[in-house]
């Protein structure tokens, strides 16, 4: 009878941690979006997950493909600059990739602009507001991302594209000059939350507002009684010691537990 008493607490415990939410990590999830780029004659930055082209590749002559603007002399490679300003996203909010530093030579006109990211298609993510600007003068505003139809696994603004009906073809949606100096594409993030960095100045701010360390310990002695003081810990631990607090309560009822029996 008393074995079985220990039993059913422990499995009691067991029960109860089970019950325990977890955060989800999606929410501390950190996206990046690049700025790619074709011009007339094909000197280009492809999207992040192109596998002849994209990020981290690398050519037989150790050129690395994603990290310049690629041009070609014939058949063979040939780097025509480019520094590239990409954004890591956080949370809701405004981000703007870039390129600058780069020699398209004597091409008049751009095959392709837009915007790689490895935000998942389905994650319930939107992106708006997409703005172009061209040697620092803004040209155009997408209202709505117009996302490319080719991209089957995350979003992917066009801004350009000289083969897409709905992007106006050859005639574009917009005016421009070729730029030399520099490329910007700005847009608007919703559907992820508050961006953790805003949430760590937020912190920090309170943190600055808040009475010394040991004026607040002592005001906080005496306003609250040790008792309930213990109490808001046990009742209310904090997220990051999810695992750690409940393997605790699963040990300490059956600490217990065990001693109930002993004594019976």
């Amino acid at each position: 009878m008393k074995k079985f008493r220990t039993l059913s607490a422990i499995a009691a415990a067991a029960m109860a941690v089970s019950m325990i939410p977890v955060s989800a990590s999606a929410e501390n999830t950190t996206y990046h979006a690049y700025i790619g780029v074709q011009s007339a004659s094909y000197s280009f930055r492809n999207a992040w997950y192109d596998p002849s082209y994209g990020q981290g590749v690398t050519g037989d002559d150790g050129m690395v493909y994603f990290d310049q603007i690629t041009g070609w002399d014939g058949p063979t490679a040939v780097n025509k600059g480019g520094v590239f300003n990409d954004a890591e996203i956080t949370g809701d909010g405004t981000y703007t990739v870039s390129v600058t530093d780069f020699d398209f030579g004597s091409d008049e006109s751009l095959n392709l602009l837009f915007i790689s990211t490895d935000i998942p298609l389905d994650s319930g993510v939107t992106i708006s507001d997409v703005k172009v600007t061209l040697d620092g003068n803004t040209k155009y505003t997408f209202d709505e991302a117009y996302l490319s139809p080719d991209a089957k696994d995350y979003l992917e603004p066009m801004c350009i594209n000289i083969w897409n009906d709905d992007l106006g073809k050859e005639d574009g949606l917009f005016g421009y000059t070729m730029p030399e100096d520099s490329i910007e594409l700005t847009f608007t993030v919703s559907g992820l939350g508050a961006a953790s960095d805003d949430a760590a100045a937020e912190e920090d701010a309170a943190t600055e507002d808040e009475a010394p360390a040991e004026d607040a310990a002592a005001e906080e002695t005496e306003a609250a009684p040790a008792e309930e003081t213990t109490t808001e810990e046990t009742t209310a631990p904090k997220t990051g010691n999810t695992a750690a607090g409940a393997l605790l309560a699963v040990m300490g009822v059956a600490a217990a537990a065990a001693v109930v029996s002993k004594r019976k």
